[in-house]
């Protein structure tokens, strides 16, 4: 399989050429904000900015982003994937979601002529096997990185995919973690750290957890919007 690897928005262009599916990563958090959305019977609305989101909100419409970590005052939720799940929101049909990073990154790769998916530890081992099962031969990853910057935590989880794959680790990434460490490699990110001097330890638990969920959230054009769904 031909692996290629690209970080953050401004390098997605380079994957575009690729005939197989681009899988965006961004592990700390818009990956597992999409995940916990579906799982509660949610499609997520990837937006640019918090007025995009503000513009769809509605009674079946409901908002979330961050910038730089912190919720954007006017939206309904933050980007955190623990506390979507412990409201249990219900009666919504849509996310509208804005991050820093994620979606940025994810709106680089909408016109990718194959499948655009969302990966993280979370959905991990279902999207080895939607990638085993339809890949056509090669696989692209799209890191989210941190404004331009690579990551740990992306890089991580890139290599934790490759090697339910059973493929080569490109030099571009660290060796697997083994699956029993990435909870304490993810908490000593600088990425995490941060978020946990947020308040959103939770989501560091959560989005560093493995096989939670076998989602795999893939791009979807619909009623001439952009979807996440399954």
């Amino acid at each position: 399989m031909i692996i290629r690897v690209a970080w953050g928005k401004f390098n997605a262009p380079s994957l575009m050429s690729s005939s197989g599916p681009i899988v965006v990563i961004d592990a700390l958090r818009m990956s597992a904000t999409v995940i916990a959305a579906i799982h509660l019977g949610m499609e997520v609305i990837p937006v640019a900015s918090s007025k995009a989101a503000l513009a769809l909100k509605s009674n079946r419409v409901l908002t979330a982003g961050e910038r730089n970590g912190r919720k954007i005052d006017g939206l309904d939720l933050g980007n955190s994937p623990s506390k979507l799940l412990q409201g249990k929101k219900t009666g919504f049909s849509h996310l509208a979601l804005t991050t820093t990073n994620g979606i940025p990154a994810l709106l680089a790769v909408a016109n990718h002529s194959a499948a655009v998916l969302i990966g993280s530890p979370l959905n991990i081992s279902a999207l080895a096997g939607w990638i085993v099962d339809r890949s056509s031969g090669s696989l692209s990853l799209l890191l989210a990185g941190q404004q331009g910057d690579k990551n740990q935590e992306d890089a991580m989880t890139a290599s934790l995919l490759l090697a339910r794959l059973g493929v080569p680790i490109p030099k571009a990434l660290p060796s697997p973690v083994s699956p029993t460490k990435l909870k304490d490699m993810f908490m000593e990110t600088e990425a995490a750290q941060r978020l946990i001097s947020l308040g959103y330890s939770r989501d560091v638990l959560l989005c560093s957890s493995i096989d939670r969920f076998s989602i795999v959230p893939r791009l979807h054009r619909k009623d001439c919007a952009l979807v996440l769904s399954c």
